[in-house]
């Protein structure tokens, strides 16, 4: 159980860092000029997105019994990384 709490703590990590990182791209977008702001606030539309989806998950993972954790947690893990690279790919756009 101990190993289940410190994973949750890490995820919880996660999203908030992710968060952090919508919030800088939110003031970026700000800067942009005005052609390029809609594509920019579609990005951030979908990234908010899949950040909620992701919540979800991370929601349902909590939820989950010790029987069929693994597998929740392996779908988890799998939107986590989706999610990440989602971010990463919105943040180097905006450099």
């Amino acid at each position: 159980m101990e190993k289940r709490n410190i994973y949750l703590e890490k995820i919880e990590a996660n999203i908030a860092q992710y968060n952090a990182k919508l919030a800088d791209l939110k003031t970026k977008v700000a800067e942009v000029q005005s052609d390029l702001k809609s594509e920019y606030l579609f990005q951030m539309d979908n990234l908010e997105k899949k950040r909620d989806e992701f919540v979800v998950k991370y929601g349902q993972l909590k939820d989950t019994s010790s029987h069929a954790w693994d597998d929740v947690k392996e779908g988890t893990e799998k939107a986590w990384a989706e999610l990440e690279d989602s971010i990463e790919k919105a943040v180097s756009r905006f450099k």
